[in-house]
């Protein structure tokens, strides 16, 4: 990774996930929302990658908070979570590791291979999780408020 302040890395992500936004045709009033989201998930995954070296907690930790995010912003703009959680986790994808597993396979070397695809899958289930804990969470606590006082039968 490049050696710049967080705040570039913040900006540059913003930017980057606006386009992603614009390329998914997201609302226009919530573009900037989308920004936000991908400049705060890639700007905890530097952050965290910086301090532990470990590419598979930073991954989980920044899905966790473009997740937590996306869900308060779908709240307060009436738009569905999606719309700022695809936008703001696509950065964290890890194309290059699936590039990498394809090269080493078409190179015959399958050692490299297995190890890259291991690591990539990994992360890919680490983003999957991160979202899928913090949507369940939001789900429950709206499940709760919305049968509050209800009796069942």
């Amino acid at each position: 990774m490049t050696d710049m302040p967080l705040l570039m890395h913040f900006i540059y992500s913003f930017i980057s996930s606006i386009g992603f936004a614009i390329f998914l045709n997201a609302p226009k009033s919530t573009l900037p929302a989308c920004g936000l989201t991908g400049g705060v998930g890639w700007a905890i995954y530097y952050y965290i990658v910086r301090i532990s070296n470990n590419d598979l907690v930073a991954n989980f930790f920044a899905a966790v908070c473009v997740s937590l995010l996306s869900e308060i912003l779908a709240r307060k703009l009436k738009q569905p979570a999606i719309v700022f959680v695809i936008p703001g986790i696509i950065l964290l994808v890890p194309g290059l590791g699936m590039y990498n597993t394809m090269l080493y396979l078409v190179q015959n070397n399958y050692a490299l291979a297995v190890s890259k695809g291991a690591d990539t899958l990994f992360i890919g289930c680490a983003l999957s999780m991160g979202v899928l804990i913090i949507t369940s969470l939001f789900r429950t606590i709206n499940l709760i408020k919305t049968n509050k006082g209800v009796v069942s039968k």
